[in-house]
């Protein structure tokens, strides 16, 4: 008899299910998008030439890590994955409720989303590594830098069932306004064209 079983059915402990949950796989089209960049990083790394063929491939292959690079399909396949995670890293990595949790409303928060496809992909890079070294780094540093980041840019909003819009959306929308816009791209073209050896065409 274990310990754990010892201890359940003396009543101090019950048994609700496995100690860890085995982190969420990728669809086969994430998986086989960051498996060849990963191919190919090893390759390089190794010392191996690419022709220019290969490097002009790689710059147009999507990244899953960068969301806006992916497209159909594949774009809709890491957006599943990506929620699998964020339930994953709640369920499996936050314990006090005093750090903020990825959000149910997490797909409303841009920041959140770049930040939690970056997160996915390096834990499953880690845990396909032959050493526990990546996955230890992801647990030291690339978790506890995201979940810092979560609370200094999320602070208090958007508690469960409680979704709030951006309140940088004012400034953002006048950032992006046509006269805003045209005033800095006037602002662009005399810094330029008041450069030594400059010329108005």
């Amino acid at each position: 008899m274990t310990y754990a079983t010892s201890r359940a059915a003396s009543g101090k402990m019950p048994l609700v299910g496995p100690i860890v949950r085995p982190f969420p796989a990728p669809g086969p089209l994430v998986r086989v998008a960051i498996e060849q960049l990963h191919s190919a990083q090893m390759r390089v790394s190794a010392g191996e030439s690419l022709t220019d063929e290969d490097l002009r491939r790689l710059t147009t292959l999507p990244r899953p890590w960068d969301p806006a690079s992916c497209s159909g399909h594949l774009r809709r396949e890491l957006w599943g994955w990506l929620d699998e995670v964020a339930i994953w890293v709640n369920d499996q990595h936050l314990w006090a409720l005093n750090r903020p949790g990825i959000p149910e409303c997490w797909p409303d928060h841009p920041h959140i989303a770049h930040d939690v496809a970056a997160l996915a992909c390096l834990r499953f890079l880690a845990g396909i590594g032959l050493v526990p070294a990546q996955v230890e780094e992801w647990h030291r540093f690339t978790l506890p830098a995201f979940l810092e980041r979560l609370r200094d840019r999320l602070g208090d909003g958007c508690q469960p069932g409680r979704h709030q819009p951006p309140p940088g959306s004012e400034r953002n929308n006048r950032h992006g306004a046509d006269a805003q816009r045209s005033g800095r791209e006037q602002r662009f073209d005399h810094d330029t064209a008041n450069l030594p050896g400059s010329q108005v065409s």
